[in-house]
């Protein structure tokens, strides 16, 4: 039997183990990737430390995925080996009628790589061959990579929120998710894009990727900004990225007539709306996104072949996967100059 080496989940509060498993083999309608890049996201600390609840121990973690087809199931088609994949990481059953309309993140019997399944912190991969999209050799692995998660969320979350030319899109938080929010904003044809964050590397970051202006809330007055720069019409689509009462709340007081606020960012607590005033006078609408689905990939990938969407400054660093560990201690750590982590594989 055939072995690889693993990062393993085998316990709350553990680090990662490095383990010698057997490499996984696919069923008819599936694909083995072998993997080349796996980002490390925010989700896999919370597996580890407990706030997000894995289906089982040991599993391999990694969601954010990409490689080369190294081998098919009988019923295959449109994949060989060699093609460089990107990974969408649900696994779902292709046939309800959320898979069907599109709406593959609800699907009843979805399973998520690095949570309910094994994941890309490994070797080898074996996801359902509907979840693999191509990309050019133009993408690297590492930043393929992160068009399944850090790239495809705010996609989804700004498409859910209908974005229009020439409206005003504020981001608040502009990390591994929040620095492609601001680029896809203005490709969907924002006219101002607002960033949010307390740090000021990353606010200069959004500069780069276009943001129109910046707020840092400890130093700024937000309504003033947003007043500038808006003509005093106030914001359009507001995204919040980070999960916070506080930042939620600033979200929504942002928004002028007809806003949409779009909570990306997982809240456990509550906050306090007022339907009258919040709702109702302003006519806001406030939603969420979860994830996203198989049908945002082509869209990204193109975004990304044709250089509309740049990736260059995504990847912050990449390990192999015997450091992988100290990947995560720099996320514990807040180090404000990651964007994201990827761990590599030769």
């Amino acid at each position: 039997m055939k072995t690889m080496q693993a990062a393993q989940l085998t316990g709350i509060g553990k680090p990662l183990e490095i383990a010698e498993v057997p490499v996984p083999q696919p069923g008819v309608d599936d694909i083995l990737v072998r993997v080349r890049a796996a980002g490390i996201c925010s989700s896999d600390l919370h597996y580890q430390d407990g706030r997000s609840e894995v289906t089982r121990l040991p599993i391999t973690l990694g969601h954010e995925v990409s490689g080369e087809v190294a081998g098919l199931g009988e019923n295959v088609r449109g994949l060989k080996r060699g093609d460089r994949v990107s990974l969408f990481y649900l696994a779902t059953c292709g046939k309800c009628m959320m898979c069907s309309t599109g709406n593959d993140n609800y699907c009843s019997e979805a399973e998520m790589l690095g949570k309910n399944i094994d994941g890309g912190f490994a070797e080898y991969v074996v996801v359902p061959a509907r979840n693999a999209f191509p990309f050019p050799e133009s993408i690297p692995f590492a930043q393929a990579a992160l068009i399944t998660d850090a790239v495809a969320t705010p996609f989804h979350a700004l498409k859910r929120a209908a974005v229009q030319t020439g409206e005003n899109v504020l981001i608040i938080g502009i990390g591994g998710l929040g620095i492609h929010a601001v680029q896809i904003a203005k490709i969907m044809g924002a006219g101002q894009v607002i960033a949010m964050d307390l740090d000021e590397d990353k606010l200069d970051l959004a500069v780069k990727a276009g943001a129109t202006a910046v707020i840092h809330p400890q130093k700024d007055t937000a309504e003033d900004i947003i007043g500038a720069a808006t003509g005093g019409r106030g914001i359009d689509v507001a995204v919040e990225l980070i999960g916070l009462p506080a930042t939620i709340r600033q979200a929504i007081d942002s928004t002028g007539i007809g806003g949409r606020i779009v909570v990306v960012g997982i809240c456990p607590e509550e906050v306090r709306i007022n339907p009258y005033h919040d709702l109702l006078l302003g006519e806001r609408t406030i939603m969420g996104s979860a994830d996203q689905c198989r049908a945002d990939f082509p869209v990204i990938i193109e975004m990304a072949a044709q250089k509309r969407l740049n990736l260059s400054h995504s990847v912050s660093l990449e390990l192999p996967l015997d450091r992988i560990n100290e990947g995560f201690e720099m996320l514990k750590k807040k180090d404000q100059s990651v964007v994201r982590i990827v761990v590599t594989f030769p």
